[in-house]
């Protein structure tokens, strides 16, 4: 005897459910996020962090918009792909730099429940609709609408039906990029080529740059060779015929086909742009159905199929959790737990390619700002002003040294070993990567704009001292009450949180006052040796209060555990 047992269907009241408990989920999380320990610094980094971006978003609208509205009132219409590749353009590089946005729960999970494979899609997309490079893409592209109804009110409907199939073309660009990224990225060597190819793109802008850009040349306009313009017009003539089949110029053709009453073209011209973006959406959904089918991207996945080799065991790595009382030194008098520490800091940053580009993309910039500016006036300030621009990127790792660790925090406070020994060697690794970086300064300066002088060198390298154990002391202290996990192969990952960004900002803005005064006064007096003695003073303070700080390090990283392990040991 067999039972006749159907299986309920799935309804579309049950799916609604699960868009509404997931949105639900991420809202509570969020305002929840406020109310822990540091929530209250997170929400002030979020309101002066929205201006900022809002800046972002409105200046470049209003001039598209205007730029859209002066092509159309001039019926010049096929000018409108200008704008569009640079709504494009200026989208993606936003994408690059500012990532996509951090989820409150790893969306991996969701596929323990009972979920479809295009609910599944769905939910992922829509995760990352609202980056702050897709928001102003989308703005953009509507004000580029706006600005041409208001020059041509009959091309309303072609204008916001062209416009908003682009929009969705460019967002659904920007997904499927990143989720093949961070396929592509699973694995060290990868990540190594596309941080290798993005450095010699930076290369190329910034070079660009300087080179063009009338705002560095004194007001002179930048020479270009018939050769060179030759050159380049060739390129464009031979490219151009490729660009036409993309989506800007689709739609800057469509709108030209509308406003000569061509509706079938306008039509023809619309649905190819439109297919572009049902093309990004199969390729994000082909990417997501492997995720969704259990695929798992970390490092630790891809070397389980890898051959391990036998380790020799290693006197600094072997002895650097010893249960001896009193650990050996070296003759540096640093500790082996210390030296230990050192060599796994010096891995991470060898095999984090962002870390490298952060570091390396600066000394770049200054070797064209160093040439541009040989030859023009006093050089005496080059030297310190490069060395301030790249304390930038030198100070803000320091407000996350935990941020690789990941489950590995767990270790030190487990081993026998101090946490002041472990945030000593990562701030003796910034000091070093600080040294290397004012020594390559130094080297290009003195190729390119002359040997700065003895003393404002000097001066400039215990400014540049006293600035890093001031950042490493705060530093110190935000890694554990506010850590930010760092997921090596995750494209463009945040390094330190929105708070910690602006108190880095702040300090470094508060040192470089600090500097200013003694330097109006050298300049006021001609005599730029006093910058010295100023420097001392001011290192000595700072390592005076370094050093209290890393004293009662212990104690605050036991009081504050609970934050460091919630953070980086949760799913990325």
């Amino acid at each position: 005897m067999t039972t006749d047992t159907k299986t309920p269907r799935w309804t579309a009241t049950q799916t609604r459910e699960q868009f509404l408990a997931i949105a639900w989920l991420r809202w509570r999380i969020l305002v929840n996020g406020f109310r822990r320990k540091g929530g209250t610094g997170e929400l002030i980094g979020r309101i002066f962090l929205y201006p900022v971006l809002a800046g972002f978003a409105i200046g470049p609208s209003i001039l598209v918009g205007g730029g859209a509205g002066y092509f159309t009132h001039i019926q010049q219409l096929d000018h409108i792909s200008w704008l569009l590749w640079g709504t494009f353009a200026y989208c993606t590089l936003l994408n690059i730099q500012l990532g996509q946005p951090g989820s409150t729960f790893d969306p991996t999970e969701l596929i323990r429940f009972p979920l479809r494979v295009r609910d599944y899609i769905s939910i992922r997309l829509c995760f990352g609709l609202l980056s702050p490079a897709n928001v102003i893409g989308t703005l953009m592209s509507a004000s580029i609408a706006i600005g041409i109804i208001v020059s041509a009110p009959g091309l309303w409907l072609y204008a916001i039906v062209a416009l908003a199939i682009f929009a969705a073309a460019n967002v659904l660009f920007s997904r499927m990029i990143f989720a093949w990224v961070d396929r592509w990225l699973a694995t060290r060597r990868a990540r190594e080529v596309f941080t290798g190819l993005i450095f010699a793109f930076s290369i190329a802008v910034q070079w660009a740059n300087f080179t063009f850009n009338p705002a560095y040349s004194h007001g002179h306009a930048s020479h270009i060779s018939p050769q060179t313009l030759a050159l380049g017009l060739s390129i464009v003539h031979h490219v151009q015929p490729f660009l036409t089949w993309l989506p800007p110029q689709l739609v800057a053709s469509a709108l030209v086909a509308a406003s000569n009453a061509s509706i079938s073209l306008y039509s023809e011209l619309t649905l190819a742009c439109l297919l572009y973006a049902i093309v990004f959406y199969i390729v994000f959904a082909l990417r997501t159905r492997t995720e969704f089918r259990g695929e798992n991207l970390s490092d630790a996945a891809n070397s389980v199929s890898k051959p391990t080799k036998k380790l020799e065991p290693r006197s600094a790595v072997a002895t650097t959790f010893s249960t001896s009382a009193t650990p050996a030194r070296n003759p540096f008098g640093l500790s082996s737990p210390v030296i230990g520490i050192l060599e796994k800091e010096f891995l991470y940053t060898r095999r984090h390619t962002g870390i490298l580009y952060g570091l390396v993309m600066p000394i770049v910039v200054v070797l064209f700002v160093a040439f541009r500016f040989a030859n023009h006036g006093n050089v005496t300030w080059v030297f310190p002003a490069v060395v301030a621009y790249c304390m930038l990127a030198v100070s803000n790792f320091s407000y996350n040294a935990f941020g690789l660790e990941a489950t590995g925090i767990q270790f030190y406070f487990l081993a026998p070993v101090r946490m002041r020994d472990v945030l000593l060697a990562k701030n003796i690794s910034s000091f070093a990567t600080a040294l290397i970086e004012v020594v390559l300064i130094f080297l290009v300066v003195s190729f390119a704009a002359g040997v700065p002088q003895l003393d404002v060198a000097l001066a400039t390298v215990l400014w540049a001292t006293a600035t890093l154990l001031i950042t490493t002391l705060v530093g110190n202290r935000r890694s554990i009450v506010a850590p930010k996990k760092v997921a090596m192969g995750k494209m463009a990952s945040k390094q330190v949180s929105q708070l910690s960004a602006l108190i880095s900002m702040g300090i470094l803005s508060g040192s470089m006052v600090i500097a200013a005064i003694p330097a109006a006064i050298a300049y006021y007096i001609h005599h730029t040796w006093i910058l010295v003695p100023f420097a001392v003073l001011y290192v000595v303070a700072a390592a005076f209060f370094y050093e209290r700080s890393l004293r009662s390090i212990d104690r605050y990283a036991l009081m504050h555990r609970e934050e460091l392990f919630t953070e980086l040991c949760k799913a990325v």
